[in-house]
């Protein structure tokens, strides 16, 4: 797509589909995620949709309530108290428009503006019109802000270091400039920073050190740039949990097969609302409550997330072999994109803390897509392997060891991926 071109952003409870069967789905740890519908028709099922996420109060407030089957955690607590409440709550909150420009070397006169967010524009009404909208949300909507980042990017020696990219004319990828709704010149993040590395959209940035952004910006004001300079690339924290407990940041392909969002699998996918409630409720929370999202916007992202597949995700795939069904099919199912359910935390020989966080643990980790595994790491949740041989060598998931047999057949299949 031409990153430089201008573009317009667009602005009864129902039941869940009887196809999703979200009613009969097992609310505790899985070995094997249940398959889910054809992304076909969970697109179809999201443009038929929209019109109840976008106005129905009750039918968002049902979605997130399928979608949380830990209730009981002080993430879930927080999103029940404020979320598509009857009354008050997050609802009353404003939505703005806003123009939003790209960001180039400071002295750098060109003002490009790459895409107008109009929270009252029309609404598409086909799966090709939300599709288009929500691949500009990907690239230019800022879902988070940071005064680390606006120092980062005034300093474009600092660029590569922390893992910036940029595209093709110097613009930085994912990285926008406008004003908030209060009229502060702003710098934002997009979803594009961390999942679009070589402009694949999708594709995990591993190269991006978000840790030692907030290092750099905190040894310039004489504060201690612990512990944010031991993250290492290809790792963010969004918990706010008031522990710094970092993560994979993951490839975005599959979303349509995976049966939870994110690593503690606080949301669990009930149906193809979920993760547009999940894009709203970050960005709420990144925005400190003081906005809300056109709805028209996250839900166009959800869908064309949904839609991503990544190029290798193609019908030329060679079957699996026999050790990767023995060894890792119960958990990474090939007919669920090679995703799965959650495997209990103790259960596994990578670090437990996230799944333990005291806001969102769920003492679980999701099994995640293995589509693009062969395309770089770093791996496991906490990014502790850098590549697939580290991940086999180190007996993952519970520490048991391959035969040398077994080993090079997985590992070879998993290039494929």
């Amino acid at each position: 797509m031409n990153h430089a071109r201008p573009i317009i952003i667009t602005s009864t409870a129902a039941t869940i589909l009887a196809l999703w069967g979200c009613g009969d789905a097992p609310r505790h740890v899985t070995a094997a995620a249940q398959h889910a519908p054809e992304l076909e028709q969970q697109l179809d099922w999201m443009t038929e949709h929209a019109p109840s996420y976008l106005h129905d109060r009750a039918w968002r407030r049902r979605a997130l309530e399928e979608s949380l089957w830990r209730p009981e955690l002080p993430y879930s607590q927080k999103l029940l108290d404020g979320y598509a409440l009857e009354k008050g709550g997050w609802e009353l909150l404003p939505t703005y428009s806003f123009d939003a420009y790209a960001v180039y070397e400071p002295g750098d006169e060109r003002s490009t503006l790459v895409a107008r967010f109009d929270a009252n524009a029309p609404t598409p009404t086909t799966r090709q019109e939300w599709l288009e909208l929500g691949e500009r949300v990907f690239w230019y909507l800022p879902m988070r802000r940071d005064a680390y980042l606006s120092w980062v990017v005034q300093r474009p020696e600092r660029w590569r270091e922390v893992g910036l990219e940029q595209d093709d004319d110097g613009a930085l990828r994912g990285v926008i400039r406008y004003r908030d709704a209060r009229g502060r010149a702003r710098i934002g993040l997009t979803c594009a920073a961390c999942h679009a590395s070589n402009q694949e959209p999708g594709r995990a940035t591993s190269a991006l050190d978000l840790g030692k952004a907030r290092a750099l910006y905190r040894q310039a004001r004489d504060l201690d740039p612990a512990p944010f300079d031991t993250w290492g690339a290809g790792k963010i924290d969004v918990t706010d949990d008031g522990r710094v407990d970092p993560v994979a940041i993951p490839n975005l392909w599959g979303v349509s097969s995976q049966r939870f969002l994110n690593s503690s699998g606080v949301f669990e996918k009930s149906s193809p609302a979920t993760p547009a409630i999940r894009f709203e409720t970050q960005y709420l929370s990144n925005y400190a409550y003081e906005v809300r999202p056109a709805r028209q916007w996250t839900w166009s992202l959800a869908m064309y997330v949904t839609s991503l597949a990544g190029e290798k995700s193609r019908p030329a795939r060679p079957a699996p072999p026999a050790a990767f069904t023995r060894a890792c099919a119960s958990c990474h199912d090939p007919d669920a994109g090679f995703s799965g359910g959650l495997i209990p935390a103790d259960a596994l020989s990578s670090d437990a803390t996230v799944a333990n966080s005291p806001k969102r643990g769920t003492g679980h980790y999701r099994v995640p897509s293995l589509l693009g595994v062969g395309e770089g790491g770093p791996y496991l949740h906490d990014a502790s392997a850098n590549t697939l041989e580290e991940v086999l060598s180190s007996g993952h998931p519970d520490g048991a060891r391959l035969s040398t047999t077994d080993h090079d057949a997985i590992l070879d299949y998993l290039k494929t991926l």
